[in-house]
């Protein structure tokens, strides 16, 4: 089949093929070498397609802390919607529940955050133009398994693709006739992990053969703003093992990953091109309310990317906004975002492959 560039993605012309799927079919598959599964498949598209990424998304709170924003978040989206939309597919980090009840299981302290989003929030994301929403992340657990349930039941409902636990691996959308397939990893025991290799692989290459266009999230790596760079080896915060995420990136790529992006740092980290294919390591916050919004925590890059039918890197752009108290991510005229980007960039790939224009677009060397 012939894959169309799609300009516009309508919610009411997507077809959910398998929002959530299990185990898979993969067994525990091993890798290739290098790039193959890439470019081996006769049967993978020649035309190119657009996908949007952000970072996380976490919309205001009900419990156990209050934190909403102003008109019931209904302006939240409102300076990057036209950008979502235009892309073929666009794809999130869904920093928390979405359920309208429940019990806390952290205990109140200066480190303990929990969120949880009203279901009817899930319209809010809609109306904004995501496809899939990644929930392997440290908060997805904030109210146990029932909280759990309640997101992946209410994304599915409103046809948005789900992926990150144990009982929900992977999500294939099939889009104007491309069949996008989906899956996040996270750091901790209730999600799937970046650190469990033989399950990366096995998720990865089976849901390869599934799919045309193959998208992986992943929540890793330590926080804060001492934290922008991507070192080498495993990183740490406050004791806890959160991957290394070099390698994991390299790892899903290898195995047959077209795009991978990642988030959990709270801040950007830079971009680097691998065998062809783009890894954005952190995306930072994008509409995360309450949370701190100070220097580059507040820095919310809106990554749209261009990738040819093998999953190759064409071209793109960091769109530039900025995050305010319960705001959400409003357009930023200095773009700063895609600046501070390029220096990460620069600073820690020096076989540099991308040249990140001042304005945010974003070409090969």
């Amino acid at each position: 089949m012939t894959m169309k560039l799609i300009k516009v993605v309508a919610i009411a012309q997507l077809v959910l093929l398998a929002a959530c799927g299990g185990q898979g079919t993969g067994g525990n598959n091993t890798a290739s070498n290098g790039s193959a599964p890439n470019d081996s498949s006769s049967a993978r598209r020649t035309d190119t397609v657009t996908i949007a990424m952000t970072g996380d998304l976490m919309l205001g709170s009900i419990k156990p802390v209050r934190r909403m924003p102003p008109n019931d978040g209904k302006d939240l989206f409102k300076d990057c919607d036209s950008i979502l939309k235009s892309a073929d597919v666009a794809c999130g980090n869904l920093e928390g529940v979405l359920a309208d009840s429940g019990t806390t299981r952290k205990r109140p302290g200066p480190l303990s955050f929990s969120f949880m989003m009203p279901t009817r929030y899930v319209n809010l994301l809609v109306d904004a133009g995501f496809d899939f929403m990644g929930i392997a992340n440290n908060h997805i657990f904030d109210f146990y398994d029932a909280g759990i349930q309640s997101t992946i039941k209410t994304l599915r409902n409103a046809g948005i693709g789900v992926a990150g636990t144990k009982d929900c691996e992977t999500s294939i959308k099939e889009i104007k006739g491309v069949k996008y397939g989906f899956c996040a990893f996270g750091h901790e025991d209730y999600s799937l992990k970046t650190q469990d290799t033989a399950t990366v692989k096995r998720i990865v290459t089976s849901l390869r053969k599934q799919c045309d266009i193959l998208i992986v999230c992943f929540h890793g790596g330590a926080e804060g703003t001492s934290k922008r760079h991507v070192p080498f080896g495993t990183e740490y915060f406050h004791g806890m093992d959160r991957g290394d995420v070099r390698q994991f990136a390299h790892l899903c790529i290898d195995n047959g990953a077209d795009i991978v992006y990642g988030h959990g740092p709270h801040v950007p980290r830079g971009l680097e091109l691998y065998n062809d294919h783009l890894i954005a390591y952190s995306l930072g916050n994008f509409a995360a309310m309450g949370m701190s919004t100070a220097g580059q925590t507040g820095h919310a890059p809106l990554l749209v990317a261009r990738i040819d039918g093998n999953g190759k890197f064409v071209d793109g752009k960091i769109y530039s906004f900025l995050q305010g108290h319960l705001t959400g991510p409003r357009r930023d005229a200095t773009n700063s975002v895609p600046k501070d980007m390029r220096e990460l960039t620069l600073s820690d790939f020096k076989d540099n492959k991308l040249n990140i224009a001042d304005d945010g677009t974003l070409t090969r060397l």
